[in-house]
Parts: C-alpha cells; structure tokens; sequence
C-alpha cells in the first residue's frame, strides 16, 4: 500500500499533466500551424530537459531519469489532439 506521501505525490503529478496537456491543447488550437507548434515545442522541451541536473542524484541514477522523462515528455506532446471540437480528455486513463 502506498503512504499517504506517495498518494499526495502521485496525485499532485496527475494533475500538473492534466493541466499541462490541457495548456498545450489550447495553445496549439490558437497557432496559426498546430503540427509546428508541437514539433517546435517537443524539441524545445528534448533540449531543456537534457540540460537538467539533480546535484543530489548518482550520474547513472540522472541518466536513467532523463531517459525516462523524454519518453514521458514525447508522450505527452504526441498525445495533443488539435482537431475537432474541444478536447475531451476524459476518456484517457489517468496514467496516460
């Protein structure tokens, strides 16, 4: 079972990646060019990630994390839906 931190942890993530997709939904539907704003913004995001340093976490520890948050952070811009009416993202799962 997780402790009430992990729960409080897991559930403030969630909402900060439903309000980030929501941002990023409506920012693309206001560009003029949808596809090359997520494009620029998904090489934008690559390249602020892999400047970032944890001072207190092991190389490795590092690498293994920014791996992990590229893919999180490729997922994310990937699943912007621009087309259509408002975006509906209630029928996602909640991890993604």
């Amino acid at each position: 079972m997780a402790s009430e931190f992990e729960v409080n942890t897991l559930a403030e993530i969630a909402v900060l990646k439903a309000a980030v997709d929501r941002i990023l939904t409506h920012l693309a539907k206001s560009s003029p060019d949808p596809s090359s704003f997520l494009a620029a913004e998904l090489k934008l995001g690559l390249e602020r990630l892999a400047m970032t340093q944890y001072w207190s976490v092991s190389h490795t520890d590092q690498r293994a994390i920014l791996e992990i948050a590229k893919t999180r952070y490729s997922e994310i811009i990937g699943n912007v839906r621009v087309a259509g009416g408002d975006d509906d993202s209630s029928n996602r799962s909640p991890g993604g």
